[in-house]
């Protein structure tokens, strides 16, 4: 079987609405497959099946997996040639929706100057309107760009497609042995110039570091702390700390590191509760799947490799919803954390291509 003959077999599955995946890890041009055979809904919680899974920002609500035991599973050595555009899109963005954001993030501000919490990730959606949709086409666009990332398209009746590419892993794990990362700071690559990291970009990284390492700590036997180092995604660069460490596997269960890391301080805040209520109360939409977390469970082998859903859209043939987002803290200035979020939206902008209007 070819690239093309796989997706027109996705095509053929999308159009019976059942549930599919497809995605390709970092630095990797083999992509996966599964196919689910009928459109019942399985439950990630728990981990419970060998398969691929989809949960939300939100532990409370409905996550998803789509079962090895019940797909048709598909490996497939591809080379697809980037059809991504260099020039960022255009894109119109309402005098409204940006006095929205600095208000919310003004609002965030207040909050860390009255100590009620130190860190918030602020984040916004914009609805783009498409025309001419292509699921392969799509597929073609998002397994082409950033190889560093990982890429993949989602489709299940109940949540509809989302798609991204994601540079921020949230759990690998291989029996015992596990890794994580802080991801935090954000900046636009600008030719070969390396980034200058100021205060604000370096504090944010050691609130996460610090946040991610005081809640494993609770449930592993050895940590490995790695120095921050500049790490490049696609058009941005971030300041990246690698974890590793060793947990009981008898006594700590994939799903209970998972629930100890989820959501991380990169995209909800620290400390973790007092930030998610902020954001219950103050963001004004539902985030669904952006911000959650997906990938391959192996139970058998005990491994996972599980993403943060950053970079990442939901799609539907007449419209795309892009989500965007940055970390608040003290020194934050509300018009740069607008004009972040503009050009994390460059990247997916990118991707849609000939199906903008």
């Amino acid at each position: 079987m070819d690239f093309t003959a796989l997706l027109q077999k996705i095509n053929t599955h999308w159009e019976q609405q059942l549930p599919f995946v497809i995605y390709a890890a970092p630095e990797h041009t083999k992509v996966n497959v599964l196919l689910q055979q009928d459109a019942t809904y399985y439950s990630a919680k728990g981990f419970t099946n060998t398969g691929f899974v989809f949960a939300p920002f939100d532990d409370k609500k409905a996550s998803f997996c789509i079962p090895e035991a019940f797909s048709e599973k598909i490996t497939l050595e591809v080379s697809v040639p980037s059809v991504l555009n260099t020039d960022t899109p255009f894109c119109q963005e309402l005098s409204s929706d940006k006095e929205k954001h600095l208000i919310y993030v003004s609002e965030i501000l207040d909050n860390i100057k009255n100590k009620t919490v130190e860190k918030v990730v602020a984040t916004r959606k914009k609805e783009i309107p498409l025309t001419g949709f292509d699921l392969s086409e799509l597929i073609r666009r998002i397994i082409s760009m950033d190889t560093a990332a990982f890429r993949y398209v989602w489709y299940h009746p109940k949540t509809g497609i989302w798609c991204g590419a994601s540079p921020e892993v949230l759990l690998m794990s291989e029996g015992a042995n596990f890794s994580t990362m802080a991801l935090a700071g954000t900046q636009k690559v600008t030719g070969d110039t390396n980034p200058n990291w100021g205060s604000k970009e370096t504090f944010e990284q050691q609130l996460v570091t610090k946040a991610i390492t005081t809640n494993l700590k609770k449930i592993t036997t050895k940590l490995e702390v790695s120095s921050p180092k500049t790490h490049k995604a696609g058009s941005l660069y971030h300041i990246k700390t690698q974890i590793k460490g060793a947990f009981d596997k008898k006594e700590t269960s994939l799903a209970q590191i998972t629930s100890v890391l989820h959501p991380t301080p990169a995209v909800c805040g620290t400390p973790r509760d007092a930030a998610f209520s902020i954001i219950q109360v103050l963001e004004g939409y539902n985030r669904e799947f952006y911000t959650g977390f997906l990938g391959p469970l192996d139970l058998q082998n005990n491994t996972a490799q599980l993403y943060v859903n950053l970079r990442c859209m939901k799609i539907s043939p007449a419209m795309a919803m892009l989500y965007v987002g940055g970390g608040i803290t003290l020194d934050s200035m509300p018009q740069d954390e607008w004009q972040e979020t503009k050009n994390k939206m460059a990247t997916m902008l990118s991707v849609l291509g000939s199906m903008l209007p």
